[in-house]
């Protein structure tokens, strides 16, 4: 137990310390933005993301990542028979490629491509009735550009746009306000 335990914390200590890490985490605040039902009716809370690095090459790196968020919605009003709030889960799978700049080489902006599924879960009452079993998920296509900057060979601050794309959904009417999602997300990040 001993031996499995230093092996264990000797892994660690070299995947934190080596130079070129091909995982990186990320905690983000998503910012919905532009004219949309989730840039004008949420705001967001909290996004986290994990990038792997398959390929890392001279001038491009290629892998895949995964974002998490939450974003809310609240339309709690004081002596209003509308009284609830919607959660928005976005779930981001994606590939990206990563561009290296060998003159500022602390400088590394992406592109991602993916495919995004966003679940929402309401909770109270609307109009004197529970509104707390209703659920939707809503997917589309994902494309993504962003830059980080190394703070140091470990740490870096982050900064990305998301278009969401939605598929048309039965009953919504088909325009980009009901279609296209725009977020803003800045962050930090560590390479572990």
């Amino acid at each position: 137990m001993k031996k499995t335990l230093l092996i264990l914390l000797l892994n660690l200590n070299l995947a934190l310390f080596s130079q070129e890490s091909k995982l990186s985490i990320e905690l983000n605040y998503p910012i919905p933005v532009d004219n949309n039902f989730i840039g004008k009716n949420y705001t967001g809370i909290v996004d986290i993301g994990g990038k792997y690095k398959i390929i890392d090459k001279d001038v491009l790196d290629f892998g895949v990542a995964l974002n998490a968020g939450l974003l809310t919605f609240n339309n709690s009003k004081i002596n209003s028979p509308q009284n609830y709030k919607i959660y928005a889960y976005p779930i981001q799978p994606k590939i990206f490629c990563e561009f290296n700049i060998k003159n500022v080489e602390k400088l590394h902006p992406y592109t991602s491509l993916g495919y995004s599924f966003i679940i929402f879960k309401a909770t109270g009452t609307n109009n004197g009735y529970d509104v707390s079993d209703l659920n939707d998920t809503q997917a589309g296509i994902n494309l993504n550009f962003g830059l980080s900057y190394d703070i140091t060979s470990k740490f870096f601050v982050n900064g990305q746009f998301d278009f969401i794309k939605l598929q048309k959904e039965k009953g919504i009417p088909n325009s980009t306000y009901n279609t296209n999602i725009s977020l803003v997300k800045l962050g930090i990040g560590l390479r572990i």
